[in-house]
């Protein structure tokens, strides 16, 4: 249930979701002859497609979350197992195509790879099945396999875990899959904006992994400049509050023990 309401809310409070409703409410309310309440609506739809252009929102909801948790630097000597989530796979395009179709977080499994090879005797796990409302049977297992197939990676060292729907079940059921032991090092690896949430996942779940960032988005330090691309700006402002209003809603459901994780 907590899955269902969760891609319901998220439908609802995209911040492009919410202009297309003040657009239609405003040609509603003219239709209705409520013309200054049309008005507001038209505004407050304007306002929100042009702020993105001029004040770096993307940025300031995401810088944040990707400086939150850095890298080791050095790596763990010695490394037990190594855990990837999913997210960067297109299941429905890989099922038409018969192909890995990936998207723009495809660096988490070309770090997963480098990682496998630079430890060759830890453990690999891939979590991930799917995340849509309405395609269960399409799991992002299928994607990945073709992907290490196609980069000549031979996974017989992976244990895949395809039932999960979300970064909590991620972490429980990799948990059950790999029982790992208290005294084990386990690197994690997702993309930078999702590592605090996801932190507060495995902590909770009391699994200390090493959290590998991957996929950033922001440059911290870089000069602001107007945004032209509003396709570009709403993709990143939406990913920025999916995480956190996530951190949130996991936080009060008790499947992080904090609100903002940190190191």
């Amino acid at each position: 249930m907590f899955f269902v309401l969760s891609k319901v809310f998220w439908f609802v409070i995209q911040p492009l979701n919410l202009i297309a409703l003040l657009l239609i409410g405003s040609a509603l309310a003219s239709w209705r002859g409520m013309a200054g309440a049309a008005r507001w609506m038209r505004f407050l739809a304007i306002l929100g497609l042009l702020t993105p252009v001029f004040l770096p929102i993307d940025k300031w909801l995401l810088m944040p979350l990707e400086m939150r948790f850095l890298s080791p630097d050095p790596m763990p000597k010695n490394v037990d197992g190594i855990i990837l989530l999913g997210g960067a796979q297109r299941p429905s395009l890989t099922a038409y195509w018969k192909e890995p179709e990936l998207n723009a977080a495809a660096e988490t499994l070309t770090t997963f790879l480098a990682l496998a090879r630079r430890y060759p005797q830890a453990k690999l796990v891939f979590s991930g099945g799917s995340g849509d409302v309405f395609r269960q049977n399409l799991s992002e297992e299928n994607t990945v396999r073709l992907f290490f197939k196609q980069q000549g990676f031979d996974d017989s060292r992976v244990q895949y875990e395809n039932k999960s729907r979300n970064t909590y079940e991620n972490g429980l059921f990799s948990k059950r899959l790999v029982q790992p032991q208290k005294n084990e090092t386990w690197l994690m690896i997702t993309n930078a904006r999702t590592i605090p949430r996801a932190m507060g996942v495995f902590r909770a779940l009391d699994w200390n992994v090493v959290p590998i960032p991957a996929d950033h988005t922001v440059v911290p330090d870089g000069e602001w400049m107007p945004q032209l691309n509003l396709a570009i700006a709403f993709v990143q402002i939406n990913e920025g509050l999916h995480e956190w209003l996530g951190m949130i809603a996991y936080y009060f459901s008790g499947k992080s023990n904090e609100l903002f994780p940190a190191p």
